[in-house]
């Protein structure tokens, strides 16, 4: 029976750049800014720089952006992933 959720294969370099969408939103949403936005470098590198908005950090300053865009990446693995 087909789920329609893509197994991500370890051996790929596009599985390993959305996971590093997951481990991007992790680590923003635990208020690790500079972590989370290396995985976020590593899978715009990967996936391409028009699925992934460059981030400014300036709009990361507050708590609550940290969670908005925590949340926006998030969103972006879960299509990415069900692809």
């Amino acid at each position: 029976m087909f789920s329609g959720i893509m197994a991500l294969d370890k051996d790929s370099d596009q599985s390993d750049a959305i996971v590093n969408l997951y481990r991007a939103a992790l680590y923003l949403a635990r208020g690790s800014q500079k972590t989370g936005l290396q995985f976020l470098v590593k899978a715009r590198k990967r996936l391409g720089k028009s699925l992934l908005p460059r981030l400014p950090a300036d709009e990361l300053k507050s708590r609550q952006q940290q969670l908005f865009w925590a949340e926006k990446i998030l969103d972006q693995y879960k299509k990415l992933k069900s692809l």
